[in-house]
């Protein structure tokens, strides 16, 4: 009996193979069948079934992505497995598909891990483009508008002095520095909430958050985001990891958003976004219920706390390498505060406009190293068609950003630092057209996100020097930067020398930070 149950196995399982082979090429017949006579965009050689997906890159892919460009021009196509991948190399195919066929590339990809089994698909970055969506749209335009965010200048100068004294007081320690002050920058203005230090609870759970979710949204994270049929067996084999994501996921979104309800039932709530727009319940009709409208708060500010605090520590490090590797940069940006404001004073929001130099340094830290090179994956909600080349409905979209920062005028080669090229009669392309998302997905945060960034940079310029690490004999250790691989890039760990300009720099730094009213 044990006999002819042994020589069954194999039997059984030659069988189970021959049909699972066979079902591989019934599947591959029927997409070559199905794509006949359709013309994809160029792109890497492919084989049978598994198509040419294996060719993406895994480390920096936007480096190896631009790199194709050269060999398969601005619109490039993967495929396999019945997944499709579109890559855009340039602004005018992005701006052609993303932004006059919003209807179409306006969708997010069906994100199996973070999406569906975390539950990030509730989130404003992740929605699809719907009704729903369209309600968080609303909202955020609502309390991020140009006029609206005024009232946050105040809150985001005192956390730039802050940012200036713990340089003054550390500066070995500026990374925490600057990840501290770009959180504390968002939650203040979300939430009305002000994080003493870098352990503070909120700081350090929007880090954690945020490194699961960068990770999880990188194409490829997750084998059962191309193939969701795997989504059960994910969810069994990572059950703690997928249980520990919704916890902190949760926590990110609910913890803020009572404190700010404790603090109104108490009539204690200092302004913030969450506290207006929980006060204006009722201005709005489209919503049908508080808890709808709650729960929108929730999502809405929940999403601008976790991205925009990632983000704007981003652009900011890149600054501080940018000044340790450009001196000549930095200072023409602190000759030109010193003489369009004086060196009787820090900088204020009420300088943005009259510092043209300083500002083409913040566009071009923008645009040498985007903080997000391939932005947020779009998906097509139907088949469409572009220079002839058929795109399926369900593909994945990825603007190409750094490709696109990287397509410059040759007078400015794209991988040297030259804040000129902004200020020249035939100026580059403004990054802020790509950096911050395109057509009916751009980032409804970018006006209080420019803000941050310029009050902190200039403040940084006007009351410090930047220089390289000295080593051991004094001379100069050359700064050679590398960037994480994530959904955002930042700069790796590195070392520099930050010290005030005078005296008098210092004295101001110390002052300002006095005044301070968080």
């Amino acid at each position: 009996m044990g006999l002819q149950i042994s020589k069954a196995l194999p039997l059984a399982n030659m069988a189970m193979f021959c049909g699972f082979a066979a079902s591989l090429g019934l599947v591959w017949l029927w997409l070559r069948i199905s794509q006949f006579n359709k013309c994809y965009a160029p792109g890497p050689p492919s084989w049978p079934i598994i198509g040419n997906l294996l060719h993406f890159p895994s480390m920096h892919p936007w480096l190896g992505l631009t790199e194709w460009k050269k060999t398969y021009g601005d619109v490039v196509y993967l495929h396999g497995l019945g997944n499709s991948i579109v890559v855009l190399n340039d602004l005018k195919a992005v701006n052609e598909l993303l932004d006059r066929k919003g209807a179409i590339y306006s969708h997010r990809p069906l994100l199996a891990v973070i999406g569906e089994l975390v539950g990030l698909n509730q989130s404003t970055p992740l929605l699809p483009c719907d009704d729903v969506w369209k309600l968080h749209r609303k909202l955020a335009r609502t309390a991020l508008n140009p006029d609206a965010i005024k009232k946050y200048h105040v809150v985001q100068e005192d956390i730039a002095a802050l940012l200036n004294k713990s340089l003054c007081d550390d500066p070995n320690d500026f990374r925490e520095s600057f990840r501290l002050s770009a959180g504390r920058i968002i939650l203040s203005v979300a939430y009305g909430i002000h994080a003493e230090s870098y352990d503070d609870d909120y700081i350090s759970m929007a880090e954690e958050a945020m490194e699961f979710i960068t990770k999880s949204m990188v194409p490829g994270a997750h084998l059962a985001d191309a193939f969701p049929i795997l989504k059960p067996l994910h969810s069994w084999f990572f059950a703690k990891q997928v249980q520990h994501g919704i916890d902190m996921v949760q926590h990110l979104l609910s913890k803020p958003l009572q404190h700010v309800k404790t603090q109104m039932a108490l009539g204690i709530a200092p302004p913030s976004l969450t506290h207006h727009l929980l006060a204006s319940f009722g201005d709005d009709d489209e919503f049908q219920s508080r808890d709808e409208y709650e729960e929108t708060i929730r999502w809405m500010a929940g999403s601008l706390f976790g991205a925009g605090a990632e983000t704007t520590y981003s652009v900011t490090l890149t600054a501080v390498v940018a000044m340790v590797m450009h001196p000549n940069a930095q200072a023409r940006a602190q000759s030109e505060i010193d003489t369009v404001i004086g060196t009787h004073r820090l900088p204020s929001m009420e300088d943005k406009g009259s510092l043209p130099y300083v500002e083409a340094f913040i566009k071009e830290t923008m645009r040498w190293s985007p903080a997000l090179p391939l932005s947020i994956a779009r998906r097509t909600a139907q088949d469409d068609n572009y220079k002839g080349y058929h795109i399926p409905k369900g593909t994945t979209v990825l603007p190409n950003v750094w490709a696109i920062s990287n397509d410059c005028d040759l007078k400015y080669p794209p991988r040297d630092f030259i804040p000129e090229r902004f200020l020249d009669p035939n100026p580059a392309i403004d990054p802020a057209t790509y950096t911050f998302g395109f057509g009916r997905r751009i980032c409804p945060g970018r006006y209080l996100a420019e803000n941050s960034v310029f009050i902190i940079i200039s403040t940084l310029l006007a009351a410090f020097n930047l220089s390289p690490e000295l080593d051991t004999q004094g001379v100069p250790r050359l700064l050679q930067p590398r960037f994480v691989s994530g959904l955002v890039s930042s700069p790796e760990s590195f070392k520099c020398t930050i010290l005030p300009r005078s005296e008098e720099r210092r004295r101001q730094v110390l002052d300002r930070a006095k005044a301070v009213t968080l």
